[in-house]
């Protein structure tokens, strides 16, 4: 779950049962390759199936590992799906973070965090819809969850009020209903089939994003010039 790569393989394209036997692994060893195993199993099977529909021993199976093994490791299925959306999220913020230290001025720093976004999940459809269309609605407490995460951009979001001129007058809920917005536009593509296009929402999202701070003008500039970017 922690490649840098954003196109990186799927996790279980590599994995296959651990050989049994000697296999000169350590426990602790074993254990990591059981829970690194769990996670890419309940993206695989939630993306399938669906969080309600997405059963223990469906993802045993596919990680190949026993029900045992797998309640070594969490206390059932949604402490897994957390897990994995937690894994997910921390990896999806470092790769941010070095997008994002490439560019020295802040409208391009979004533009560079809504890329970096838009091509991992393009990347990896599973972990789109586990991450972003699943949790919204799989349980309380991982909408609960998944709202934190979202709601943890808005500090990023808010330095344009004082990067840019407009910034100061916008009302206080700018940035969470930009950040919704930006949400259900990209679920959207999800639900629809359309992860791999992802990418393609990139200048809308930079003009809808970019317009109440910097004006209509100027963040339509910053769209066009992402198409070619």
């Amino acid at each position: 779950m922690a490649e840098g790569d954003p196109q990186a393989r799927d996790p279980l394209d590599e994995l296959g049962p651990l050989p049994g036997g000697h296999h000169g692994l350590s426990r602790e060893q074993i254990l990591d390759s059981q829970r690194e195993r769990l996670l890419a199993a309940i993206a695989h099977e939630v993306a399938a199936h669906g969080y309600r529909a997405t059963a223990i021993t469906g993802i045993v199976k596919t990680a190949s590992v026993s029900t045992r093994d797998f309640y070594e490791h969490f206390e059932g299925k949604e402490d897994c799906f957390l897990a994995a959306f937690e894994a997910v999220r921390d990896h999806v913020q470092e790769l941010v973070n070095a997008a994002v230290a490439e560019e020295p001025e802040w409208p391009r720093q979004v533009v560079a965090a809504l890329r970096t976004v838009l091509n991992f999940f393009a990347a990896h459809p599973d972990l789109a819809q586990l991450c972003i269309s699943e949790s919204v609605s799989a349980t309380p407490s991982i909408a609960v969850r998944f709202r934190v995460a979202i709601l943890s951009c808005a500090p990023a979001l808010a330095r344009g009020r004082t990067a840019t001129p407009a910034g100061k007058s916008l009302p206080l809920s700018t940035e969470d209903s930009l950040l919704g917005g930006i949400i259900s536009l990209t679920t959207r593509s999800i639900l629809t089939g359309e992860t791999e296009e992802l990418p393609a929402l990139l200048p809308d999202l930079v003009e809808f994003t970019l317009s109440p701070y910097l004006g209509a003008e100027p963040a339509a500039e910053l769209a066009s010039a992402s198409r070619s970017s």
